[in-house]
């Protein structure tokens, strides 16, 4: 027997309604923030240790007290500290090579050889980053007693235009500040040029490091002669802000553009923090300890840095 109209139409109605709840997108489920995890890397057997810098691969370098109370320096990886003994680490690259200092002159450690970079005719030299390929920046002390920063790749030394140097990239790129009429200007250098970042106020900036793209963080005064987070990206100056205080103290950039800060909030306290994108995360919100005093970021979002478990004791850190 033929169906009626109106039942015709009712399953009409019906189908056209499992059609569109079909179609129609799911509800979006509510993510929670990333809580970050930290990871406590022990010690050489003494009470205290502390971590200096990370690579991307979250290979530590720092120092630690051993049994009899002395300090070594240590490279932790894969959840194994190793003893690099008198070795003061400064920097770890990628290819797990340390700039560190050795009897007051800098040296590279790979894997065990120690390769000297040594002075201008001084007795000092200080390592202060090594690239990926094992290019190296720091000071280093002349005939005179000066000490100057130096650039030294392929075993040769070279004095830099620089008055200060923080960090180099893998092109060859180093951060660093120089000093001009009046004041003190953040600075980068590549191939032979300077190139004069400017400055805020009081005419006083300088850097703290680079990343791949060339970006530069370091510091500038406010008006009320208080430091601000300065980001240099093609030459243009950003202040990054705060947490909503009057401070940004920065720490380090990875080459996504991340970036690890210390900053005041409106109550005046000081928090852990990150800045991505014109945007800040109060890193307390995501599981790091107030206190914590970070000094590393790498690509993967790993923080490095070290807390007090108790007070007077300190341990080597990683957040991930």
């Amino acid at each position: 027997m033929p169906m009626s109209l109106s039942r015709l139409t009712a399953m009409a109605v019906t189908l056209t309604a499992v059609l569109v709840a079909s179609a129609a997108p799911a509800q979006a489920q509510a993510v929670a923030p990333t809580v970050l995890r930290m990871v406590d890397l022990g010690t050489l057997g003494g009470e205290s240790s502390y971590a200096i810098a990370m690579n991307d691969l979250g290979e530590v370098v720092g120092n630690s007290a051993t049994v009899d109370g002395s300090w070594h320096g240590f490279v932790w990886r894969e959840g194994r500290m190793t003893d690099l003994g008198a070795l003061e680490p400064a920097d770890i690259n990628n290819k797990g090579q340390i700039a560190g200092q050795l009897d007051g002159v800098a040296v590279v450690w790979t894997e065990g050889r120690v390769t000297t970079i040594g002075t201008f005719g001084g007795t000092y030299s200080r390592p202060i980053s090594i690239n990926d390929k094992g290019h190296v920046v720091g000071v280093a002390a002349t005939g005179d007693g000066s000490t100057v920063p130096f650039l030294w790749r392929h075993g040769t030394l070279t004095r830099l235009p620089l008055d200060d140097v923080s960090d180099l990239n893998d092109k060859g790129v180093v951060s660093g500040g120089r000093l001009v009429e009046g004041g003190f200007h953040a600075g980068t250098w590549r191939g032979g040029a300077v190139t004069d970042l400017g400055a805020g106020a009081f005419n006083r900036s300088n850097t703290y490091g680079i990343n791949e793209k060339g970006w530069v963080i370091g510091w500038v005064f406010s008006a009320g002669q208080r430091e601000r987070g300065a980001l240099w990206r093609g030459g243009e100056l950003t202040d990054v802000g705060t947490l909503g205080g009057d401070t940004t103290h920065l720490i380090a950039i990875n080459d996504r553009g991340r970036v690890l800060a210390t900053s005041q909030l409106a109550d005046g306290g000081v928090h852990p923090a990150s800045w991505y994108r014109g945007a800040w995360t109060d890193l307390t919100t995501r599981g790091v300890n107030s206190e914590a005093d970070l000094v590393d970021l790498n690509d993967n979002g790993q923080i490095a840095g070290a807390y007090r478990p108790v007070f007077g004791i300190s341990h080597a850190i990683i957040y991930t």
